[in-house]
């Protein structure tokens, strides 16, 4: 019995060294992720699960004490979004696959004790234990296509997480826009106020006529409808971020950095930024996993074609007391099925996914070709709005100029106050949309873009001004 027992005993432990070697190798997956992450976005990505729940909310708060960056939102939905939880727990998924085709199959055993119906009742005792030794030459194999397959999940990870903070950055520059063009429709909202209640005084003293002060209304009613649009356009990108972000109403009480960040003096070149997306993108390297794992497959195909082979060892005791031992064997014969099929099958998806590497490499330049002219055509109209607010300041400075010398009328005053505003709406605009497609261009690349030192200065600068002007209206009336 010894000699049937340790056969078991052997296979046990090969079987658990085995195991334990799978799951190391997957231990430090999250830091795989995070690696790749980080060369995608330039941003270090602890994905460290075993985080506590109180930890995050404290650097939640932590954050949320300082006016929310770009970069504050990302770390705070990376810790707190649910669905980035979720697709890093669904690793684990991948991670068991690659410890199971680390496992070599169970040995099988048989037995059975069988008596005589003769008056001396001998008992005949047989056992035997047998496995799979196309299991055994086919492990080395089949545990490198698991590893394959398992780094083909990290890229998906990682390409889950990078699409993710690409939708966090739109979101927070949707917002941050939001809330400085609120900014800027209420700060003229008020002025109109005060240049209503102005008219209806200088009309009740008879120093405007009616047309003037319905004029004046028109402005003014129209003055608060673009404050109201605002409003829900604020609200609607603060709700968006705060699901993004994983927050609910009551922590979603941050303070908005004052303006969007100033336009970057940087210059690109189409052919290098091509050439990175092809090194860097994460959808490439999955696809040249998967035609990997398909070559490995087809090694596996190959191999396989070699029948089943099971052996073992066989211990019986006969009636007469006389003793049987020996090994087994057992073999499929190869004469329909010699995994013809499986080769075929591995070889056709081997090419087709050569093509779809080729066809995948022209769609990512594509990408960066389309990226890379639309964030220039943004930085263009930012530049052309930047150098247009000074020359609606100074219609506005001349038109009150003209008005106060009775050269123009209120009307014509407070038109070219609202094409002032307008302008520097506009700017707002296509200053959110020029860090739009500056974050679309980097998910093209698939790395983070340097930036060197604006060449444009804030919005703030022309706030100041409109405020001026609308106060010496009011004085001057």
């Amino acid at each position: 019995m010894r000699k049937i027992i340790l056969p078991m005993v052997i296979g046990t432990g090969i079987i658990i060294v085995f195991s334990s070697a799978a799951f190391a190798s997957t231990k430090n997956s999250l830091k795989n992720v995070g690696h790749i992450v980080k060369t995608q976005i330039g941003i270090e990505t602890d994905l460290n699960q075993n985080i506590s729940e109180t930890a995050i909310q404290n650097e939640i708060k932590v954050i949320l004490n300082e006016p929310l960056t770009v970069e504050g939102a990302e770390r705070i939905a990376l810790l707190n979004n649910p669905s980035v939880k979720a697709a890093m727990s669904g690793l684990g998924i991948s991670q068991a696959d690659m410890i199971q085709a680390g496992l070599l199959h169970n040995p099988k055993f048989a037995g059975f004790i069988r008596k005589s119906n003769g008056e001396d009742s001998k008992t005949n005792t047989e056992f035997e234990v047998k496995g799979d030794v196309m299991d055994l030459l086919l492990w080395p194999l089949r545990k490198r296509l698991a590893k394959t397959q398992f780094k083909r999940a990290e890229y998906e990870l990682a390409k889950t997480i990078v699409d993710f903070i690409k939708e966090v950055r739109v979101g927070f520059y949707h917002w941050q826009a939001s809330v400085q063009m609120l900014s800027i429709r209420q700060d003229h909202f008020k002025a109109e106020e005060a240049a209503l209640e102005l008219a209806q005084r200088q009309k009740e003293a008879g120093n405007i006529n009616a047309l003037d002060l319905e004029q004046e209304k028109g402005i003014y009613y129209q003055a608060k409808t673009d404050l109201e649009r605002s409003e829900l356009e604020a609200n609607v990108a603060a709700q968006q971020l705060r699901n993004l972000l994983g927050l609910t109403n009551s922590e979603l009480e941050w303070s908005s950095q004052e303006n969007l960040p100033d336009l970057p003096s940087e210059e690109f070149s189409l052919s290098e930024l091509e050439e990175k997306a092809v090194d860097n993108r994460i959808e490439l390297a999955m696809k040249r996993q998967e035609i990997k794992a398909f070559e490995q497959f087809l090694s596996m195909a190959r191999f396989g074609a070699i029948p089943s082979v099971e052996g073992g060892f066989n211990w019986e005791k006969e009636t007469d007391g006389e003793r049987l031992k020996g090994p087994i064997f057992e073999a499929e014969v190869p004469i329909f099925d010699y995994k013809q099929a499986d080769r075929l099958r591995a070889n056709s998806q081997i090419e087709a996914g050569k093509k779809q590497l080729e066809a995948l490499e022209a769609q990512i330049r594509l990408e960066v070709r389309l990226a890379y002219q639309q964030l220039i055509s943004n930085k263009a109209m930012t530049e052309t709005y930047h150098e247009a607010i000074p020359v609606r300041q100074e219609i506005l400075k001349q038109t009150l100029y003209h008005y106060n010398y009775m050269l123009k009328g209120v009307y014509d005053l407070l038109r070219a106050k609202q094409e002032e505003i307008n302008t520097e709406h506009d700017y707002i605009v296509t200053l959110r949309d020029y860090w739009i497609a500056r974050s679309e261009l980097e998910h093209a690349v698939g790395v983070t873009l340097p930036s060197k030192e604006s060449k444009v200065k804030a919005i703030k600068e022309f706030v100041e001004p409109v405020m001026e002007h609308n106060h010496r209206h009011g004085g001057q009336k």
